[in-house]
């Protein structure tokens, strides 16, 4: 073997490096490791510290936060007089307008007219009978007074002629006496004693009958003063009763009266809104005639959650909001922030909003960022009513736990 290769040759064969190897590599690819690592540490961290949050658009609309009176005419009529316009400051209890109401007879009369004739009438008969009463009453005190002096001015004339005719009683007695003596001693005859005794029952005769007068005065003088007393009670009874006729008819006058026409009155301090009624106009009580909108109230949000997203809903929490008016396209979205929840269902036939219920929902109440909205480089008021959607979290979880949810599931599920 030795012969086929030259020994220069074996003995370069034989000899090892010194030192390490080191193999070159290119810089391009250095990069691209460093770029995959932090695209890798990037994505980990966006999947356990990202979130995902889950969405429910609703609708609501906007009113004041004192809330807002709607002004409803109490019978159908036709608009008399208006005495308010939009936009107008009206305090409580302000006259906002006349409601005329007409029921016509086949004569082609009002009836409410006639009926308010025919009790004036009335009631103008019923004050002359007071009046008349009132008189008669005095006439008859004034009679009764003068017959109870009369009388005792007669009781007592009769009672001194009762006297009168007892000292002559005594006399006559005293005298028969007398002559009695006389006609036993033959000095007066029988007719002359006779004559005597006569005069003497005669005199007693008037006595009695004085007496009896006397009576009789007594007993009229005392009826007459009962009568007297009688007299203010029996008055007052039937003035009383007359009063009491009065007051029913001047309450039909007025109930008459009344359905002519009624007054609208404001029932609250506040401006006068959404104005829907001119003169001449015919009002329903089922209509509302115009809004009043409490002064110097922020608006607020009220929006309407279905069940299935009421869960997480809470207070605190903040909304995004678009309203129709101002589409957002063009004028963006608006901020707000969640300050009460309703505890109770509302079910759609128990609502009475500007939005369609279409299912049972929580009502949830939203405090504005912003009371109005930017519109071509403008702030404009919003204004109570507009309708509008907001986007509600109603869940929030990592992304992680997002895309493992199926897993999370099945863990459940076992």
């Amino acid at each position: 073997m030795s012969d086929l290769f030259r020994k220069e040759a074996i003995q370069h064969q034989g000899q090892k490096l010194d030192g390490e190897v080191t193999i070159a590599t290119h810089m391009s690819f250095n990069w691209i490791l460093a770029l995959i690592v932090a695209i890798v540490v990037i994505a980990c961290s966006y999947l356990f510290l990202g979130e995902y949050h889950r969405k429910e658009v609703v609708a609501g609309y906007l009113q004041p936060s004192q809330g807002l009176s709607k002004v409803y005419p109490i019978n159908m009529g036709t608009i008399d007089e208006l005495l308010v316009e939009e936009g107008q400051h009206v305090r409580k209890g302000q006259l906002l307008a006349r409601v005329r109401m007409e029921r016509l007879l086949n004569t082609g009369l009002d009836m409410n007219v006639f009926i308010s004739e025919e009790l004036g009438k009335q009631k103008q008969l019923l004050e002359a009978n007071l009046v008349n009463q009132k008189q008669l009453f005095s006439v008859n005190k004034d009679k009764l007074v003068s017959q109870i002096a009369s009388a005792k001015l007669q009781l007592e004339q009769t009672r001194k002629q009762h006297q009168l005719l007892s000292e002559r009683e005594l006399l006559s007695k005293k005298r028969v006496e007398d002559v009695t003596v006389l006609m036993k001693q033959n000095f007066v005859s029988q007719t002359d004693y006779q004559s005597l005794t006569d005069s003497l029952l005669a005199l007693q005769q008037q006595k009695q009958e004085l007496q009896s007068r006397i009576f009789s005065l007594e007993e009229q003088v005392s009826q007459l003063e009962f009568e007297n007393t009688q007299l203010p009670i029996q008055e007052e009874e039937a003035l009383s009763q007359l009063q009491s006729q009065l007051a029913n008819i001047n309450q039909q006058l007025a109930q008459a009266v009344a359905q002519q026409s009624f007054e609208v009155r404001s029932l609250r301090d506040g401006i006068v809104s959404n104005l829907q009624i001119k003169p001449g106009m015919v009002v329903q009580p089922s209509t509302p005639v115009m809004t009043i909108l409490p002064a110097n109230s922020d608006l607020e949000a009220v929006l309407f959650v279905p069940t299935r997203a009421y869960g997480f809903v809470q207070t605190g929490q903040s909304t995004r909001i678009r309203y129709q008016a101002f589409p957002y396209q063009r004028f963006g979205i608006y901020e707000g922030e969640i300050v009460k929840v309703s505890k109770s269902i509302l079910l759609p036939t128990e609502a009475t909003v500007p939005v369609r219920l279409q299912e049972p929902v929580y009502q949830v109440i939203v405090k504005l960022d912003s009371q109005n909205a930017k519109a071509y480089g403008a702030s404009v008021p919003l204004q109570a009513g507009m309708l509008l959607e907001a986007d509600i979290m109603v869940d929030s979880r990592t992304l992680f736990e997002w895309l493992f949810e199926p897993f999370y599931s099945m863990k459940g599920a076992i």
